[in-house]
């Protein structure tokens, strides 16, 4: 079985909350049974949408390599990182180190096609101005299940993750104010394609006693299928 390397910091409170997620949705009869992870949080790594929407993001892969051979030397056999924007680089990492990463867009595009359902993509501007889930070898089996926001929609969105979910604001309302995108672009729930939204999954579960199913995010599906990342 792998150990599970994480790489959090992108931003540091969805790391976080996905690893309190990752146990408990895996506490066993005892404590001995329960997932072992190694989570490397660094904040310091650049700016994901800066560094695309610059079109340079030397300074960024080269801090993202190096956050990952340190899980590596720590023993990390999977890494999954918590962050999608940043998936925008998966195909530049040296190939030692693609073939260890679970890609949240892997397990994100798997649910979907599982149970199609007309859904929202919410993410960072960052990740679709480099169009990271159009360019998923996945995304045409599940293109007809996705709606995408408007230019308007979309940087109010991108305010809402940087100034509210990333500045570690109250979260009351913030769905409440998501609400209204799903008549309007005619979907039936959410797909979170930013780590940050975790937040709001965990808010939802902490008040309701369980996650949405209208919401598919991946954090919440990796930690799930713990098990089987780490076969």
């Amino acid at each position: 079985m792998s150990l599970l390397g994480i790489l959090g910091g992108l931003g540091p409170l969805a790391s976080a909350e996905f690893l309190d997620t990752l146990y408990r949705l895996n506490v066993g009869k005892t404590e001995q049974s329960a997932p072992a992870c190694v989570l490397y949080s660094d904040p310091s790594i650049p700016d994901r949408t800066a560094a695309i929407r610059a079109g340079d993001t030397r300074e960024l892969l080269a801090a993202f390599v190096a956050a990952l051979q340190k899980l590596v030397a720590a023993g990390a056999g999977r890494i999954l990182v918590a962050c999608v924007t940043i998936h925008h680089l998966l195909p530049e990492l040296p190939a030692d180190l693609r073939r260890r990463l679970v890609s949240l867009l892997d397990l994100a595009f798997a649910e979907i096609a599982a149970a199609p359902r007309p859904l929202l993509l919410l993410a960072t501007s960052g990740t679709r101005e480099a169009r990271i889930f159009e360019r998923h070898e996945g995304w045409d089996a599940v293109a007809p299940s996705i709606r995408s926001l408007d230019p308007g929609d979309q940087e109010s969105l991108h305010r809402l993750i940087y100034d509210r979910l990333k500045t570690n604001q109250p979260l009351g309302g913030v769905l409440a104010e998501l609400e209204p995108l799903l008549p309007k672009y005619g979907a039936q729930g959410f797909l979170f394609g930013c780590t940050e939204l975790h937040l709001l999954s965990r808010a939802i579960e902490r008040e309701t006693g369980a996650f949405d199913p209208r919401i598919v995010d991946p954090l919440v599906i990796a930690a799930r299928d713990y098990w089987k990342i780490v076969g």
